[in-house]
């Protein structure tokens, strides 16, 4: 009866803390919009990013290669997230100074805000000298009905 009575505490305990989710886990709609800058085009870029345990990765494009992005980070239980965007630099008409060169890396802040729909963050951008402006958007994709 002790043993009974023991593994209904640890599952009634384990089910309120183990459970390692989020109300934010699902599979988002992300968009980043950086303007331009400095002789360097704006551009746009979609992608999907997906939420799990709290954790928010995305990616577009090939890793190491020219063009790629990586958001990743973790969102807190109020919504608050500082989140990094890592990757390679496109093409140079792309590229703000002082990088000027196809492929190379590069990482910056983002602090974002989510609720249990969308969230929307701002590269942050320093003192403003180097770093350009850039908006992220991201929109939570309905969840799937189960199949029967």
């Amino acid at each position: 009866m002790r043993k009974l009575i023991l593994s209904a505490i640890f599952l009634t305990t384990c089910a309120a803390f183990c459970q390692n989710t989020s109300r934010f886990d699902g599979t988002w709609n992300t968009t980043v919009t950086c303007e331009p800058k400095g002789g360097a085009l704006g551009y746009t870029l979609h992608f999907v990013s997906t939420v799990s345990g709290g954790v928010l990765h995305g990616e577009r494009g090939t890793k190491g290669q020219a063009a790629y992005l990586a958001i990743d980070g973790k969102i807190g239980d109020d919504g608050n997230a500082k989140l990094t965007a890592s990757g390679n630099t496109a093409s140079a008409a792309y590229t703000h100074a002082p990088i000027k060169t196809e492929g190379e890396e590069y990482s910056y802040e983002v602090k974002t805000q989510f609720t249990d729909t969308e969230g929307k963050g701002e590269r942050s951008t320093g003192l403003g000298i180097v770093g350009r402006p850039c908006h992220w958007t991201f929109e939570k994709q309905a969840a799937e009905a189960p199949k029967p």
